[in-house]
């Protein structure tokens, strides 16, 4: 499931991308029996994880959602806040919307304090137990980039979130992007910025989903701004 050696019977980042799956599929169909599913696994990101306490997202879990590892994924944290708020658009149910932006708003916070890197303008990856793993990842800059520009558009900061978003697309341009003709993003770097030679540029959980993504997500965005 991961490079922790974990065996889970359920996870964050799967429930995750089922998630933002549904949310198209109702936001394109208006299916009802899609709008109360999307729900139902809104309350479990509420409900079981979503940790109040620690202002973070539990990572792995039992088959009754009790957290099994020590693990902050600090790139995951940044991505469901602005795929919920993502959610909350499309249900547009004010009640809702209000419920998540609590919830958002403390985890984005947390991030910043925690997981950004001021000095280079990039984001750490994860903490496992008392382990902060400092690898710059390519998915986790790339959602971070969307994730502050989202919580800098929905006023769950100031202009300092508007900041980190786009340091962090500098630090990519200068030191992910591959910068060798038709190149493409490297899969993770290390303190030095020296890629990992260990991984490959494309493989089976390597691909332009994430940047792809971000690209579109950050045009859209800065559009409607603009």
């Amino acid at each position: 499931l991961s490079e922790n050696g974990v065996l889970a019977d359920k996870t964050m980042n799967t429930l995750l991308h089922v998630f933002e799956a549904y949310t198209e599929l109702y936001r394109v169909s208006g299916d009802e029996k899609v709008r109360r599913r999307l729900l139902w696994i809104m309350d479990l990101f509420a409900e079981k994880i979503y940790n109040p306490k620690l202002h973070r997202q539990e990572v792995f879990f039992d088959k009754h959602y009790n957290s099994i590892l020590d693990l902050h994924s600090y790139g995951h944290d940044i991505e469901a806040t602005w795929l919920i708020d993502r959610a909350c658009e499309v249900i547009g149910d004010p009640a809702i919307t209000a419920k998540f932006a609590e919830m958002n708003k403390a985890i984005v916070k947390n991030i910043a304090d925690i997981a950004y890197d001021k000095a280079s303008g990039s984001l750490l990856n994860e903490r496992d137990k008392d382990k902060i793993n400092t690898w710059r990842i390519w998915w986790v800059q790339a959602e971070t980039v969307i994730g502050f520009m989202n919580a800098y558009q929905k006023h769950y900061g100031g202009k300092e979130y508007f900041e980190i978003s786009s340091s962090v697309w500098k630090f990519i341009q200068e030191h992910i992007i591959d910068k060798r003709p038709g190149g493409e993003w490297h899969s993770q770097i290390d303190d030095n910025w020296k890629p990992a030679d260990f991984k490959p540029m494309v493989d089976p959980w390597k691909c332009p989903y994430h940047n792809g993504r971000m690209c579109m997500e950050m045009m859209r965005r800065l559009a409607e701004n603009a």
